[in-house]
């Protein structure tokens, strides 16, 4: 086993804690030798030692890309590190169910969109839509939520006004694109003009997505919470049943267990109890005396392939073994009737039609038929008659 040093983690290249990095990036100028040695002068300005330039691609005809190593003497502690998480009790959605069913009246509403020019809905969807994500079901699948998807390119006027139509309980917004940081200029503006609207309830719980939000982005900004990548539904359920337990003074019980979740619990039968069987080495026969005394403790099994059970004369099953006839045992002709039996060589040429339709042939008369070739298609091996 590595032994690593938390308190000075460095990173790692080729062996523990030799500090090498790799960089790579677009320096907008022809490739050339100059521009490989303008990239490791940059590198070093980054105060990284023994750069060496590993890679220099030419992107079109004014554009470079370089990968380069380096080695960093720094290091961190990494048990001084404290980052903001989203602390939510892990529940499947059973138990989510069960949880709303007794605790929660009246359905939540859920809405949801992604604003400004952002038109990419995957995330929105994976949330909210019934399929949901990963195997993990959306928000539209809870009975106790009642989801409103406004889909994308909404303006955060738009989103807020329908947000107090449908007198919403809780908000997602959805951010994807990011160039520029134009994520979070939107997310900044939709904070404000939540703050100025005084129709929306005061415990609206705030929550923002996408790949590059994390919760202590969302904090920072003003929202509830944030979610990145691979956020689950259930994740984002179980953050807004809770919070809304907390603003609306519900009291979080332990979900009992229902009906349904307790026959999803139970173990899959593995095979259906039948009659045990005590087999006979000599003629496979069954005991059925030995049958009766031991019916309780054993579980049936099903035969091996090539293994036939059959009812046999008297009552009892014989466990036969089943063997395939080799290839062409069931055609033989030894095992069918005289009559029906077919027979062996070659099969009788056709009679070739009448030149003439009002000609027929005399009985015992024969068209002499064409000489066949060699089964090579070689020429025909009569000999020539002078």
């Amino acid at each position: 086993m590595i032994e690593v040093n938390p308190k000075k983690l460095r990173p790692y290249g080729d062996r523990i804690d030799d500090g090498f990095i790799q960089l790579s990036f677009t320096l907008p100028v022809k490739a050339s030798p100059e521009a490989k040695e303008a990239a490791k002068e940059l590198v070093e300005k980054m105060y990284l030692e023994r750069v060496s330039v590993i890679s220099m691609e030419p992107l079109g005809d004014d554009f470079s890309l370089f990968v380069v190593y380096g080695q960093t003497t720094d290091s961190v502690d990494l048990t001084k590190i404290k980052v903001p998480k989203v602390d939510v009790p892990e529940l499947t959605y059973q138990e989510l169910v069960d949880l709303m069913e007794q605790t929660i009246a009246e359905p939540i509403v859920v809405v949801g969109a992604c604003t400004g020019s952002d038109a990419h809905t995957v995330g929105i969807d994976a949330i909210l839509n019934m399929k949901g994500y990963a195997g993990d079901y959306g928000l539209e699948r809870y009975p106790k939520f009642k989801v409103h998807n406004l889909r994308s390119q909404l303006s955060n006027e738009e989103l807020i006004a329908q947000a107090v139509e449908l007198k919403a309980d809780a908000l997602l917004v959805s951010q994807v694109v990011s160039q520029r940081d134009s994520h979070i200029k939107n997310l900044k503006e939709l904070k404000e003009l939540l703050k100025k609207e005084r129709r929306l309830p005061k415990g609206l719980i705030t929550l923002i997505g996408g790949p590059r939000i994390d919760h202590r982005l969302a904090l920072k900004l003003g929202f509830d919470a944030g979610f990145g990548r691979d956020t689950k539904p259930s994740r984002v359920a179980s953050f807004i049943v809770k919070e809304y337990c907390d603003r609306t003074e519900l009291t979080m019980k332990k979900p009992e267990k229902s009906e349904q979740s307790k026959q999803e619990e139970q173990p899959k039968r593995q095979g259906r109890p039948a009659m045990p069987v005590a087999v006979d080495d000599a003629d496979m026969a069954i005991d059925e005396e030995t049958m009766e005394d031991s019916y309780a403790p054993l579980v049936y099994q099903r035969p091996t392939r090539g293994q036939i059970r059959q009812p046999a004369e008297g009552g009892t099953s014989t466990l036969l073994t089943y063997r395939r006839p080799p290839r062409g045992a069931a055609k033989r002709d030894e095992d069918k009737p005289a009559e029906k039996r077919k027979p062996r060589g070659r099969r009788k040429p056709k009679p070739a039609p009448a030149q003439e339709a009002g000609k027929a042939e005399k009985p015992g008369e024969s068209k002499p038929s064409r000489r066949r070739r060699g089964r090579r298609g070689g020429r025909s091996r009569r000999k020539k008659t002078t």
